[in-house]
C-alpha cells in the first residue's frame, strides 16, 4: 500500500512539475524556439502579454517569454550585465549607457530588422546618438516618440462642486494661487488645489526642472542627459532664477493651503489615488499618468478628468525633454536571431498600436492615426506633449566622448532639485538658495574633475551658441 501510495506521490508531483513550467511560460515542445523578453515597464505589461499571445498564435513555432521586472530590476539587469546573460530581448537597460553596452559587445544591432526604409517610418528625432544610435549601427527600436512632460491634470468633478469651469483653468502662478486658495476656503479645508507627488523625488525633479525654463530657458531640463547644464556657459547652473523662484512658489503654494502638506508623504500612485478621490482639484505628473488614471487595477478607474499644460509663472511657453529613452534592444548571445528578427519585425507592423497606443501611457514613436483612442483624454495628452517637447542640442552627436563623461558627471551629484525641494517643504532645509548653492558647488567640481578626466572633452562641447530656446534644434 505504501509503495502505492509512493507511486501516486510521484506522479502528482510529476504532473504538478509540469503544470508549474508551462504556467511559467516554459515550453517542453522541442518544435518551439523560446525566445526570453524582460520587460521593466509596468505600465505595458498587460498589452505586452496580449500581443505576445497573438503572436504565438501567428508563429505558433516560437514562444515568448515574458518577466516583468519588479522593485529588483535594476539589481538584474546589473548582474546579467556582468554576467554576460542578457535575455534574448529586453527592454531599455537603463542601469548604463547605450554605447558602453556596446563596448561590451553585449548588444546585437538592429540593422537588420530597421533597414532605411523601415527607419523612415519613424520620426527622425527618435534616432539619437547614444540612445538609440551608435554612429550609423542602430541598437534600440524605440518605444515610444521620446515626447516626455509633465501635465497639469484635473478633477471635473471638484471643478464642479466648487464653480469652477474648465476656461478658468490655471495657466499662471498667480492663477494657480487663487483658485486654489478658493477651493480650500470653500470646502472648509478638506479639499486642496493641487496635490503632488513629491516623496518621488525624480517627478519632482521633472516638475521643477520644466517648470524653471519659462524663467531660466539655457538650462537644459533633462533628468537623463544634461542635468542642470547651460547650454550657453556650457557649465552646470543649479542656482539659477527658475529654480530658485520654483522651489520657492511651491513652498507658497503650501504655506497658503493650496498645495496639500501630505504631498510630501506621497509617491505617484498615492497622490493618483488622492486626486481621483477629489482631495484635489489639480494634479502634477508625468504624460503616462493618464493611463494610471483610467486603470481599474493598476490606478483608481477614475474618468472624469481633463488635462492641461502646466501653469508658469507668467502663462508663457515652457519646454520638456525630447529623447526616446525606452525601446527594446537585443542580447549580442542570443542563440535565435532569426526568431528574434520576427518578433521585431511583427512589432514594428503591429506592436505600436496593440500595445504603446492601447496602453494609453505613450505616443508612439511613428505617425499613426488614432481614430479610436484607449481614452478620451489621449489624443488631448499626446498633442500638449508634443507642443512642449522640443528638439534640444545632442551633446552625444557634437562629441561621443561626453557619452562616458555625462555618465561621470551625473553619478557624482548627490543633490537634485527635487531633494532640495522635499527638503524645504518638510521644514528640513530653511533657504533652498543656500542648498542649491551648495549643490552647484558640487556640480562644479565634479564637472572640471571630469574635465581633467576626460581629455576628448572640453567644455566647448557643452555650449551651443546657435541654440534659441523654445525652437527646435537642428544642425542642418
Amino acid at each position: 500500500m505504501f509503495k502505492t501510495l509512493s507511486k501516486i506521490m510521484v506522479l502528482l508531483l510529476v504532473t504538478l512539475g509540469l503544470l508549474a513550467a508551462c504556467s511559467s511560460g516554459e515550453s517542453n515542445d522541442p518544435d518551439k524556439t523560446t525566445l526570453t523578453f524582460w520587460n521593466r515597464l509596468p505600465e505595458l505589461t498587460t498589452q505586452f502579454e496580449d500581443f505576445i499571445a497573438t503572436f504565438e498564435e501567428e508563429h505558433p513555432d516560437i514562444q515568448i517569454d515574458m518577466q516583468t521586472l519588479g522593485a529588483s530590476g535594476n539589481q538584474q539587469y546589473q548582474t546579467a550585465i556582468k554576467n554576460n546573460e542578457l535575455p534574448d530581448i529586453f527592454v531599455t537597460a537603463n542601469v548604463t549607457s547605450l554605447q558602453n553596452l556596446v563596448d561590451q559587445d553585449l548588444l546585437h544591432n538592429l540593422n537588420d530588422v530597421v533597414t532605411p526604409e523601415v527607419k523612415e517610418e519613424f520620426y527622425p528625432g527618435v534616432w539619437s546618438e547614444n540612445f538609440t544610435t551608435i554612429g550609423e549601427d542602430i541598437y534600440q527600436l524605440p518605444l515610444n516618440s521620446g515626447k516626455s512632460s509633465i501635465l497639469m491634470y484635473y478633477n471635473k468633478d471638484v471643478l464642479k462642486e466648487y464653480g469652477i469651469s474648465e476656461e478658468q483653468i490655471p495657466s499662471t502662478w498667480d492663477e494657480m494661487l487663487e483658485v486654489g486658495k478658493d477651493i480650500y476656503d470653500q470646502s472648509g479645508g478638506g479639499v486642496y488645489g493641487l496635490i503632488m507627488g513629491a516623496e518621488a523625488n525624480w517627478l519632482s525633479d521633472m516638475t521643477i526642472n520644466q517648470m524653471a525654463t519659462n524663467i531660466t530657458p539655457d538650462v537644459h531640463p533633462s533628468i537623463d542627459v544634461a542635468r542642470q547644464l547651460n547650454y550657453k556657459t556650457g557649465n552646470p547652473d543649479f542656482l539659477n532664477d527658475g529654480n530658485v523662484e520654483t522651489i520657492e512658489y511651491l513652498k507658497t503654494l503650501m504655506d497658503e493651503n493650496v498645495l496639500s502638506p501630505s504631498s510630501v508623504e506621497y509617491n505617484e500612485s498615492t497622490a493618483i489615488a488622492n486626486f481621483a478621490a477629489g482631495k484635489s482639484a489639480f494634479y502634477f505628473d508625468g504624460n503616462w499618468a493618464g493611463s494610471v488614471i483610467m486603470n481599474d487595477e493598476e490606478g483608481p478607474g477614475f474618468e472624469n478628468w481633463g488635462v492641461a499644460p502646466m501653469p508658469t509663472k507668467d502663462g508663457g511657453a515652457y519646454y520638456s525633454d525630447m529623447v526616446a529613452k525606452e525601446g527594446l534592444m537585443v542580447s549580442n548571445n542570443t542563440e535565435h536571431w532569426e526568431e528574434v528578427q520576427t518578433f521585431l519585425s511583427y512589432f514594428i507592423e503591429n506592436g505600436y498600436q496593440d500595445v504603446i497606443v492601447e496602453s494609453g501611457a505613450h505616443e508612439p514613436p511613428m505617425d499613426l492615426e488614432v481614430s479610436d483612442p484607449p481614452f478620451e483624454q489621449y489624443n488631448k495628452i499626446n498633442e500638449i506633449n508634443g507642443e512642449n517637447s522640443i528638439a534640444t542640442p545632442s551633446i552625444y552627436e557634437k562629441n561621443s566622448d561626453t557619452i562616458g563623461f555625462i555618465q561621470d558627471y551625473q553619478g557624482g551629484l548627490s543633490y537634485s532639485t527635487g531633494s532640495i525641494l522635499a527638503g524645504y517643504l518638510q521644514g528640513e532645509v530653511s533657504d533652498p538658495s543656500a542648498e542649491l548653492e551648495k549643490a552647484q558647488e558640487e556640480a562644479q567640481n565634479v564637472f572640471d574633475e571630469n574635465l581633467e578626466k576626460y581629455e576628448n572633452v572640453n567644455q566647448s562641447d557643452f555650449v551651443f551658441d546657435d541654440w534659441v530656446p523654445f525652437e527646435p534644434y537642428t544642425t542642418e
